[in-house]
């Protein structure tokens, strides 16, 4: 084999090594760019607590979808007497601000929703 041929193969084989180790390695440290989910202008509007809605909203959705299409139930009142319509479009009325609101938060906690499989996304039109 020539040189130039050995040469050429070694090269590519430090190339290899060097892409596979960029790869696979870390520093030691976790990644920290991931930046906190935005938040909703006014969250006293919502239909329960922040602590609350962050950690069972997906539970709240799917009671609702329930009540809307099995129940024929529409409606849902607070225990301070508000009342709202079971709806997701009740939700992105407040969160709309940031058209991307949904999928930042899910992309923050490292989850993929299903809902879209039948809604539009918020950054689709009808």
């Amino acid at each position: 084999m020539k040189p130039s041929g050995i040469l050429l193969i070694t090269g590519g084989i430090v190339l290899a090594v060097v892409m596979m180790v960029s790869m696979f390695s870390t520093g030691g440290e976790a990644d920290t760019s991931v930046t906190s989910p935005v938040s909703v202008q006014d969250s006293s509007a919502c239909i329960a607590s922040k602590e609350y809605m962050r950690s069972h909203h997906m539970k709240v959705l799917e009671e609702w979808r329930h009540d809307v299409v099995r129940e024929g139930d529409r409606i849902h009142e607070t225990p301070d007497g508000r009342v709202f319509e079971k709806s997701l479009n009740t939700c992105l009325s407040c969160h709309s601000q940031n058209r991307f609101f949904c999928i930042m938060c899910h992309q923050y906690a490292n989850v993929k929703p299903t809902c879209w499989n039948c809604h539009l996304l918020p950054t689709e039109t009808k």
